[in-house]
């Protein structure tokens, strides 16, 4: 049991970093990120006893459909969110959030400080914060 929760994050950990990676370079989440970790959430979910709540993930998901909507939040980040959400305990969901948003806020900053980081682009590529934010949540749990 220990052995499949360990690949599934592993598997989830790997997608994360990836998704990162494309966020930076090309200021897109593609697809295949989140669907990968909804399926390897859904795994686990169904070997594990985490307490996901769906009720949580489901308001992430429309929130971030909204946001996205207005242009207000990229809707890469809106479904790395909603699937993160599906792969931790409903009772970490309020850290995972405060840690992301606090890691979003201090890159803001730094590139306001620092107008080199901007790059071609002249977005934040906010799937860093919200891997961060899931990195420091992952430890607690």
């Amino acid at each position: 049991m220990m052995v499949i929760t360990g690949i599934g994050y592993s598997i989830i950990i790997c997608t994360i970093l990836y998704g990162i990676y494309t966020d930076i370079k090309f200021r897109k989440i593609y697809n295949s990120v989140p669907l990968i970790i909804i399926a390897v959430s859904l795994f686990l979910n169904a070997f594990s006893d985490i307490n996901v709540s769906y009720v949580s993930a489901s308001l992430f998901l429309l929130i971030g459909f909204v946001l996205s909507v207005f242009n207000i939040w990229g809707a890469g980040d809106a479904k790395l969110c909603f699937a993160l959400s599906l792969s931790m305990p409903g009772v970490n969901l309020p850290a995972f959030l405060l840690l992301t948003s606090v890691i979003g806020g201090l890159m803001a900053i730094l590139m306001l400080f620092i107008p080199r980081l901007y790059g071609k682009y002249k977005t934040l590529p906010y799937g860093i914060a919200i891997g961060c934010g899931y990195f420091v949540n992952l430890l607690t749990f």
